[in-house]
């Protein structure tokens, strides 16, 4: 599984404060186990414990290595993954993630996301003193550099008037941390440490009386076998900030004017695992919505089909990370598969247990039905969340990355919006809409593969009247009447089970069109259910003509429950159950099957149908 190069890193702190250890907890070890099959313990840190890692093939060549118990504790570690290489000059990295809208054969775009906590208006550069915040706090950042002889008995002081010393970071790591505070810090200083340059990061409390809730600056000083060497005064400039919360890495941003990076900092490599060469791409990049941290994007283009690709993304020269993707076959193959779903994210949990199923499958893409990451068109951080789980468990087991293709749904508008007749603009939906590419005209598009098997998205009455998308489904199916294979998917269902109201606009509008056009089947979500209609023309079963739906979206949300006597009072479902699932579609020339599939790997409910010409 591991897909990242190896680079070497210090151990953090260990080679500046004596007694110190390094600790790699809660979501960087759940990267690490990702990212790399390398398992850390999850009790008592990480010293003492022996490792194994085994490159993976394509990447790194080389027999299996062995870290020695104890070997941690060393200056410095060899860590076999770039997750844990230090980028202090930027925000965090969320993704990759791969996304098909043109030709899946030759094309792939990739897209991640970095966090903009960091905003350069949020931190100013100055002298004290700093006004504080309501809550009466201030962040202050410096580079700070030891000086170039240090005995084995220096230390670090920090000293404040009237102000608590909260919390205080070396390069990133926390080094006190007191809850009454106290207006003096000292810390023990390795002598290995001599003419290191280091990152300060101070939380500082303000008095809670005064007219006016202001910080001075601290005394920053070395002392050392009787002398006292300062390193900072009252009149020292600082990065400040009192602006509450702070970003998560606001520990390990460099005190600098500007804290965005640019699109030049980033560059994606990337080569066909057949060949040598490597080629170079630099990303555009973009806003994330009303938020601080923008979208990198990277359109690859004359992409070998049926092709592993490996590539590699870097920032400043240093490596973020390497990852797999695959192309699709330029012709049919037998057996090829995909995986459909929707309403993907009420817990982390359920969302990475089914990811992760995904990926088991081993399939082609993953047809994503809306709901993506509930985050309603105004929580950002969910969609930070979100990418992460597709990049960490979304993986096929030869550890490529699983392309999606995205269709819009409610909650990815504000409002949670379903308006058939008079869908709100595209700006209710600003996370969809800055992330996912091809979106030019709306979210109702057409993927399709070779001759063979097309894919038609569309926006059920979310950014987009349903009547509205009919000459233009109508033409895209009718261009695709020769294809082996067509199907079809949007959010909100047609024929559902009942815990919510059928969509009676897309049984007028679009289900004719379907049925005209030779459509095998259409994937519907929003219901928190799962649901297989018979064939069905006009809303009644009919084997030998009708087009089967499927869904109803419970990739990872809570379920509803069905009512008793389903298939009395909606004689059109084949299936119906209140289970998490996803939906396997697997592709042979005369036969399509369709598995609903729990996340520990139950099928729920399978049929097989031939394709409908």
């Amino acid at each position: 599984m591991a897909r990242l190069g190896f680079v070497q890193v210090p151990t953090g702190m260990n080679s500046i404060l004596r007694g110190s250890t390094r600790r790699v907890e809660g979501r960087m070890r759940q990267r690490l186990v990702c990212r790399t099959g390398v398992e850390w313990p999850s009790r008592g840190g990480i010293a003492g414990s022996g490792i194994r890692y085994c490159p993976p093939a394509g990447l790194n060549s080389g027999s299996p290595i062995d870290l020695p118990r104890g070997s941690i504790m060393k200056r410095r570690l060899l860590v076999f993954v770039a997750a844990m290489q230090a980028l202090p000059c930027h925000g965090e990295v969320h993704g990759p993630i791969c996304q098909w809208y043109q030709d899946p054969c030759t094309t792939m775009a990739v897209h991640w996301i970095e966090s903009g906590e960091e905003v350069p208006n949020a931190w100013e550069t100055s002298a004290g003193p700093f006004a504080a915040s309501s809550g009466s706090m201030v962040a202050l950042r410096k580079a700070i550099e030891l000086p170039a002889e240090i005995s084995g008995k220096a230390s670090l002081v920090l000293e404040g008037d009237n102000v608590d010393f909260v919390e205080v970071y070396l390069d990133g790591e926390e080094v006190e941390r007191s809850a009454a505070g106290g207006g003096r810090v000292e810390l023990p200083i390795s002598r290995d440490a001599a003419g290191a340059r280091v990152l300060l990061a101070i939380l500082l409390k303000a008095p809670a009386t005064g007219p006016r809730k202001e910080v001075a600056g601290p005394r920053v000083s070395i002392r050392d076998r009787g002398q006292v060497k300062l390193l900072c005064d009252r009149r020292t400039v600082w990065n400040h900030c009192r602006k509450f919360p702070l970003g998560l890495l606001w520990s390990q941003m460099p005190p600098l004017a500007e804290l965005l990076s640019t699109n030049e900092s980033f560059l994606l490599t990337y080569r066909n695992l057949e060949e040598n060469e490597w080629r170079a791409a630099v990303p555009m990049n973009r806003p994330f919505g009303p938020t601080g941290h923008r979208v990198h994007s990277v359109d690859l283009k004359d992409l070998a089909p049926d092709s592993r690709y490996g590539f590699r993304i870097l920032r400043g020269g240093r490596l973020v990370g390497s990852w797999f993707f695959e192309t699709a076959p330029e012709t049919f193959r037998e057996g090829m598969n995909f995986v459909t779903g929707g309403d993907m994210f009420h817990t982390r949990e359920m969302l990475d247990g089914m990811n992760r199923r995904a990926g088991t499958e081993d399939p082609l893409f993953a047809l994503l039905g809306g709901d993506l990451a509930y985050a309603n068109g105004v929580d950002g951080d969910r969609w930070l969340e979100w990418i992460d789980s597709w990049n960490e468990c979304a993986i096929s087991p030869d550890g490529s990355l699983i392309p999606m293709i995205p269709v819009i749904g409610n909650h990815e508008v504000k409002g949670a919006s379903y308006r058939p007749l008079s869908a709100p603009p595209r700006t209710a939906a600003p996370f969809f809409y800055s992330l996912f590419l091809g979106m030019e005209e709306g979210s109702r598009f057409t993927v399709d593969f070779g001759d063979y098997l097309a894919v038609t998205a569309l926006d059920s009455g979310h950014t987009e009247n349903v009547a509205a998308q009919v000459p233009w489904l109508r033409k895209v199916l009718q261009e695709r009447s020769a294809f082996h294979f067509k199907f079809a998917c949007y959010h909100r269902p047609a024929w559902g089970t009942g815990v919510k109201g059928d969509a009676v606009e897309i049984q007028r509008a679009w289900c004719p069109l379907f049925e005209e056009n030779g459509v095998d089947a259409v994937f519907e979500n929003d219901h928190h259910t799962y649901k297989r209609t018979y064939p069905l023309t006009a809303g009644k079963r009919d084997d030998a003509g009708g087009v089967i739906y499927l869904g109803d979206g419970a990739w990872g949300t809570r379920t509803r429950n069905i009512g008793a006597g389903i298939k009395r009072t909606r004689p059109f479902l084949a299936h119906a159950e209140s289970s998490n699932h996803l939906i396997k579609v697997v592709l042979r020339k005369d036969r399509i099957r369709y598995e609903a599939i729990t996340a520990s790997g139950l099928r729920i409910d399978v049929a097989e149908r031939s394709p409908r010409q």
